[in-house]
């Protein structure tokens, strides 16, 4: 039996699943994005409520490649979309030197602590989105939690005077696996300030009695420790595509930076997939920058790069 979720979808104590979806209009396809699933749930028998549920054309995004062999089974087209960076909370001492330096500088700003769910703290985090770097950019849609909610546990690192300096949510994926949703650093915050974050919560959630934390899924990249993944030559000619294209908006979506911010932590990285149903169409693929606000964004920072452009700078600096 399967027992991981695909990413941004949790485990709660319920009775039955809840699935969030949106519609594809390019492909006609709908998106599951999201759930809550029961605690006792095999993603089996999850998969069964879903095509009851739904019927039809279905796609799902972060899954493993455990989850993704089993769709593929029963007919579903798959593609890899990135990787997902996994820390072993039972050898925490592979974090790298570097790390536990930057944790250290950070740390003397302040603290990491976990605060309960409340309408405040949720509206809180919420509005900590516009003191970030990316505060006035288009928000992408439906490719990880965004808020706060009962769903989500929430960890901050709180400085001396009471000010947040970053953000860190987190949702539970399988009974002894957590995985990082949203990750929000105050553009004014110190170096140091996210490993030491990060290094806190891998304390807290290894005393809670997690062995696995995700660091949740870089888009477009190939690390060289991934090894071998499954797909069909025509997946991989999609994949491709959908690797180049991503690769042309990088001037929207830094994951680049994102990957190098990750893998200081020494992680493990997994294969991730996009799966569908009866087939992987280039349309979905379309949908999904559409419908995610990929597109948006891009076509944000493009504007934003042409405004401030200037060709004597260019010239001359």
């Amino acid at each position: 039996m399967i027992q991981s979720l695909p990413l941004s979808w949790s485990r709660n104590d319920i009775d039955r699943p809840g699935f969030e979806s949106v519609y594809l209009p390019l492909s006609g396809t709908v998106w599951a994005h999201s759930a809550e699933i029961p605690l006792d749930y095999s993603f089996e028998r999850v998969f069964t409520d879903l095509c009851a549920g739904f019927g039809g054309k279905i796609l799902i995004r972060g899954c493993s490649g455990e989850i993704a062999g089993f769709l593929a089974r029963n007919g579903f087209g798959i593609i890899r979309t990135g990787a997902e960076a996994v820390i072993d909370l039972k050898d925490l001492d592979r974090e790298r030197p570097s790390v536990k330096e930057l944790a250290r500088r950070g740390i003397r700003w302040g603290e990491v602590e976990e605060i309960p769910f409340t309408g405040l703290n949720s509206e809180r985090v919420s509005g900590f989105t516009a003191l970030t770097a990316h505060g006035g950019k288009p928000n992408l849609k439906y490719l990880f939690r965004a808020g706060f909610d009962r769903a989500t546990r929430c960890f901050v690192f709180r400085a001396a005077d009471e000010e947040w300096l970053g953000v860190v949510t987190v949702s539970t994926v399988a009974e002894s696996c957590a995985h990082t949703e949203m990750i929000l650093r105050h553009k004014k915050a110190p170096v140091g300030v996210m490993e030491a974050l990060f290094t806190g919560v891998m304390n807290i959630l290894r005393e809670d009695g997690y062995e696995e934390f995700s660091l949740g899924e870089v888009p477009f990249i190939t690390p060289r420790a991934l090894g071998s993944h499954i797909g069909s030559s025509s997946d991989s000619l999609k994949q491709k595509m959908l690797f180049r294209a991503g690769r042309a908006l990088k001037f929207a979506f830094d994951y680049k930076g994102l990957f190098r911010f990750k893998n200081k932590f020494n992680p493990e990285w997994r294969p991730v997939y996009v799966c569908a149903n009866p087939e992987l169409s280039l349309l979905a693929l379309a949908d999904l920058f559409i419908v995610s606000r990929y597109l948006e964004l891009s076509r944000s920072e493009l504007i934003s790069n042409i405004k401030g452009y200037n060709p004597l700078s260019s010239t001359f600096g």
